[in-house]
């Protein structure tokens, strides 16, 4: 654990409005920013350093979504069993646990944006129902007229305005998140499970799919508008027995289209408004089925290789570096995800987290049971959040700021993680509020009055855990940690 004190800074909530690329959500490459890269403009953690874990039952890991200070993310326990579940991002809280199949498949999340989760009613009868649910409670808010089509692995993305967009049966809709109404459909045909989402480059109003004609692999442009299909581009085999996409492309920061086809290579295409033009193509190694790449900050795409992550130059795709091996297990599926502190993370589909630094040098790794399809997804306050088997796990960056309803004033406390005190700052309008400190079954641990400006809290004879801090006219609680 890192030996710095830790500031928690809660601050008056600030509602953002997103545009372009920002947007208020925060997770892994599967619609977490509308170019589907993997990058957040954030600083992840630097350690290893666990705000909260809690059990969570499922048999793996699946995407994580987030918003404000909410976790969504889908609970696997059978085919049958598999609810969508919604957790309080900074404490662990579990907040709602929904089915919306009534028994009967699996409630897969596909995006959280403004308040709504956007579920679907998975059976894979290729006309599946998707639902908006209330974040705060998990209730009903509407029923989309059009039935969608989503792989388990794949998800929604959204456009500047909110406009949903997800893919049905050899379709894909663009839909009234706020209402659930169709916008437009379009024709999809996508190569294979789990590489037919859109990407969204709002800069240009354009949507990229990576679709199939008689086995041949095609990059097409859509009108996001109208839903025009404009142009494509073949993307060709390099190798024989290759040609099999099961990862969705993403659009880097500099507007190329990325396109992985699983077994074969990873090609980069330039849009001129008119026509795709190839950039480069490079051979990869190793079937690498749902995995996904990142762009980072300087524009170098991150991709898997013969159980390595490599480092390439996303304008001539030269190899820039290359991990050392990770791939053990057999299965190796990395989802991979960049931060704006110059990490990299990835999950490999078995029983491990890393974090490497640019030059794919491991700066720490931990054990996390069947990730699966569960990459690292970055919070706004640089939160990261992972799933596996039978847990959900929260690392922290040094320090975070919590985007929270907060009515009172602003506080900080410190030193968290701690071994021995927390100190709680405060100002006046918070004197004479009454403050508590419980542990995670509800019992009281300390309690008493805020008098001063800072207050002492003496946590040497409190055993070491996880506990939560209420104050008297606030809505929420504060984990602090006890080492």
């Amino acid at each position: 654990m890192h030996s710095k004190t830790l500031y928690i800074l809660f601050t008056l909530m600030v509602v953002l409005q997103t545009q372009g690329y920002s947007q208020s959500t925060g997770w892994n490459n599967n619609g977490g920013n509308p170019l589907r890269n993997g990058f957040s403009a954030v600083s992840g953690p630097e350690t290893d350093s666990v705000l909260w874990e809690v059990p969570s039952p499922g048999l793996f890991g699946t995407p994580v979504f987030i918003e404000d200070n909410y976790l969504v993310t889908m609970r696997f326990q059978s085919m049958t069993d598999a609810p969508v579940v919604c957790y309080q991002l900074n404490t662990g809280t579990l907040l709602w646990s929904v089915d919306v199949t009534n028994a009967s498949g699996r409630s897969l999340p596909v995006g959280i944006r403004d308040g709504r989760v956007f579920v679907v009613r998975l059976t894979e009868s290729q006309n599946d129902t998707l639902y908006a649910l209330d974040v705060t409670n998990g209730s009903y808010l509407w029923t989309a007229d059009a039935t969608v089509a989503p792989y388990i692995s794949e998800s929604a993305v959204f456009d500047a305005t909110g406009n949903l967009y997800i893919g049905g049966f050899q379709k894909t809709f663009k839909i009234n998140a706020e209402t659930g109404q169709t916008i437009w459909e379009t024709t999809t045909v996508p190569m294979a499970s789990g590489s037919g989402e859109l990407a969204v480059n709002t800069s240009n109003n354009t949507g990229y799919t990576l679709e199939q004609s008689g086995g041949i692999s095609y990059l097409w442009a859509t009108d996001l508008t109208n839903g025009v299909k404009k142009y494509s581009k073949i993307v060709n085999d390099l190798q024989p027995g290759g040609n099999v996409p099961q990862s969705a492309l993403m659009v880097g920061q500099n507007q190329i289209v990325y396109v992985q086809l699983t077994e074969d290579n990873i090609a980069a295409f330039s849009d001129d408004g008119s026509q795709f033009n190839l950039l480069w193509q490079t051979t990869i190694i190793g079937n690498s089925a749902f995995s996904l790449m990142c762009v980072d900050n300087d524009d170098a795409v991150y991709a898997p290789t013969g159980g390595r992550l490599v480092r390439l130059d996303g304008l001539t795709g030269d190899t820039l570096a290359l991990s050392a091996y990770i791939g053990e297990g057999g299965l190796f599926t990395p989802r991979i995800s960049a931060s704006n502190n110059n990490f990299i993370y990835a999950t490999t589909g078995e029983d491990s987290v890393f974090a490497f630094d640019k030059s794919l040098n491991k700066i720490w790794s931990a054990y996390l049971p069947n990730s699966n399809t569960s990459g690292v997804s970055l919070a706004p306050n640089g939160l990261a959040v992972v799933a596996g088997a039978n847990i959900i796990r929260v690392y922290t960056p040094k320090t975070f700021t919590s985007r929270l309803e907060f009515d009172l004033s602003a506080i900080i406390l410190y030193p968290n993680p701690t071994a021995d005190y927390c100190i709680i700052k405060a100002d006046q309008r918070a004197m004479g509020k009454r403050y508590r400190l419980v542990g995670v079954t509800g019992q009281t641990i300390l309690a008493g009055i805020l008098r001063n400006g800072t207050q002492y809290l003496d946590l040497s004879a409190v055993p070491s855990g996880t506990y939560y801090l209420t104050i008297d006219g606030q809505s929420r609680s504060y984990a602090v940690i006890k080492q």
